[in-house]
């Protein structure tokens, strides 16, 4: 009789054991995180980013939980990199979709949405713009780094204005530009 007791609690413990994995495990996958990271595969042959795709640049705000994105055509030293190549261009930022046609960065922001800075020339130089609700651009800080020096394609980028998000991607950039 007291086998039976055994067996018997043994027996269930390892159903329940059994079924709690199995209802765990479709839980998770209904759920589908969209942090999950993919990659399009396209045959046997290696992924690679081409010129007439998109970049969708998602950057997520810590302090008030909004992500907002921008979608930007490839540029040229993008053009046929593969996940591998990309990742190590951005560094420090999550690659969620990879695709021949389409590539999506996401990176955290310190701060909140509302911080929108424009790189733009100004006086044959570079400078930082804000930009408020109204769309007013107002001068924040002009440097002493000529627009001169640059290539043509970021000099290019300066006289029509970058936008950046967030006073962490401005301080990046910047360094970018001044060294």
């Amino acid at each position: 009789m007291k086998k039976k007791v055994v067996l018997l609690a043994l027996a269930g413990f390892f159903l329940s054991l059994g079924l709690g994995y199995v209802l765990t495990a479709k839980e998770q996958e209904k759920q589908k995180l969209p942090t999950q990271e993919h990659t399009v595969l396209v045959g046997k042959k290696e992924v690679t980013v081409k010129k007439e795709g998109k970049i969708i640049y998602q950057y997520y705000y810590t302090k008030d939980a909004i992500t907002k994105e921008v979608t930007e055509p490839v540029p040229d030293f993008l053009e046929g990199l593969n996940r591998r190549q990309m990742q190590s261009i951005y560094n420090g930022w999550q690659i969620v979709y990879f695709s021949p046609e389409k590539v999506i960065l996401r990176c955290s922001v310190e701060g909140k949405s509302s911080e929108v800075f424009v790189l733009k020339e100004y006086e044959g130089n570079l400078a930082v713009f804000t930009e408020d609700i109204d769309k007013k651009m107002r001068l924040k800080e002009l440097t002493k780094v000529p627009i001169s020096v640059l290539p043509d394609p970021e000099r290019q980028q300066l006289i029509e204005g970058i936008y950046v998000l967030g006073e962490e991607n401005l301080v990046k950039l910047l360094s970018d530009f001044t060294s």
